[in-house]
Order: structure tokens, then C-alpha cells, then sequence
């Protein structure tokens, strides 16, 4: 219940347990009931103002098990989808989400209210996650040598604190992971004193020499 004593909307409720985690730059939630009054298939779809790699984990785990009543789906590319499989495969066959799940609520209410209690479970449980330590982000801004094994650049530190030793990921390449051995900031001056530090880093690993301009690293959590 909302503080006005008005039940609080799946939108809202939805909204609430993902920002939990970061800022939300769009979010998709279909409501309970359509203007028929017929319960809607239900599907979930975000974009964090920023990648979020560190996460895909946990809303894989969320969707495999908290639903009860049908099976679940969640993918991730520019935005993020948690939908029930039957709509996922649908669209996969070239067919579009939004007009799948109008025709499936049309034709099948009880695979609707099915899915539709296991979305509240499953937002229940993503509210009910502990939220992750913020990781590390490096924007890499300038190639300075890029061979195999190792990378040398410039970078942006958007997020958390950079130190040698920690392990990074390419946002997109997940078998990709690099050590940052080596640090210098680059002094901050007055025409720059309100943007992300820069710094030059070395990082090593499999895979460096994949790594471009305008890459996003994101820290991997310790072990």
C-alpha cells in the first residue's frame, strides 16, 4: 500500500526493487488488467542508465526460481526482458513481444493469471536481493599499445575506485577478463576538476588485444 492507503501498481512496485540496484534510464511493466478487465500476460523490461553486467547473474537465478506456475525467461541486450517462455520463443520466431502478449491474453486467461502470480513472485524477489557492492567502471578513452595479452590505455573512472589487482570485464565479452597491474592518475585541473578522474592503466589477461575505443570495463567481484 502506498502512503495514501491506494495499493501500489505492479509499474511502481516493479520500479522500487530495480532502482534498488542502479538508476533506471526506461522500464516496462505491463499492468495487472487490461481495459477488458482481462489479466494481462505479464512481461518486465528495463535499461540501467548504465551496463550492469554484475547482475545478469542474479536476475538469471530470480527467474529460474521464484515462478511457480509457468516457465521464465531473461535476456539481456540493449534492454533487459523477463517475460514467460512461450512469449520469449514467440518472439524469437520474428514475432513482436508486445503483440504476442496482447494475442496470448486474448486467447489463454489461464496462463495469464499464472504467469501473472509469478511476476509478483518474481519481483518480490528481486526486491528482496541484497544489494551488490558498486563496481568498478573504466571507460577507455585513448589506446596507448594494445597487444596480445596486454592492454595500455586511458581511461575514465566513472564508478567505485580503480587498484591494481583488480579483474575486469568487457561489457559484451564475458569470456574476456583482465588484471590491472598497473595505475597512474593523471592530475586533476581546473577545466576538468568536475568530470571522472583519468588515469593510464596496464591491464593483462586473455583477450586484451579485443579491446577498443569506447569500451566500458566493469570490475569483477572478489572470490
Amino acid at each position: 500500500m502506498s502512503t495514501t492507503g491506494e495499493p501500489v501498481s505492479r509499474f511502481e512496485r516493479a520500479r522500487i526493487a530495480l532502482e534498488r540496484f542502479a538508476p533506471l534510464a526506461w522500464l516496462k511493466c505491463s499492468s495487472e488488467t487490461d481495459n477488458a478487465g482481462r489479466v494481462q500476460m505479464p512481461l518486465l523490461g528495463w535499461r540501467f542508465s548504465e551496463p550492469h553486467p554484475e547482475l545478469q547473474g542474479m536476475f538469471s537465478s530470480v527467474v529460474q526460481d521464484a515462478p511457480r506456475r509457468v516457465t521464465w525467461t531473461f535476456k539481456e541486450g540493449r534492454n533487459a526482458l523477463i517475460a514467460p517462455s512461450r512469449l520469449a520463443l514467440r518472439e524469437q520466431s520474428g514475432e513482436d513481444h508486445l503483440g504476442v502478449a496482447i494475442d496470448i491474453t486474448s486467447s489463454d486467461q489461464q496462463l495469464c493469471i499464472a504467469a501473472s502470480e509469478d511476476i509478483e513472485r518474481i519481483i518480490q524477489a528481486i526486491a528482496a536481493q541484497p544489494a551488490l557492492p558498486i563496481a568498478t567502471r573504466l571507460y577507455v578513452q585513448q589506446l596507448a599499445k594494445c597487444s596480445v595479452g596486454e592492454l595500455v590505455c586511458v581511461v575514465k573512472n566513472f564508478t567505485g575506485e580503480a587498484r591494481a589487482g583488480m579483474v575486469f570485464r568487457p561489457v559484451g565479452a564475458a569470456d574476456v577478463e583482465l588484471r590491472l597491474t598497473s595505475i597512474r592518475w593523471y592530475p586533476p585541473r581546473p577545466e576538468t576538476m568536475s568530470r571522472s578522474p583519468l588515469a593510464k592503466v596496464t591491464l593483462v589477461g586473455h583477450g586484451a588485444e579485443r579491446v577498443g575505443l569506447k569500451e566500458l570495463l566493469v570490475s569483477v567481484p572478489d572470490q
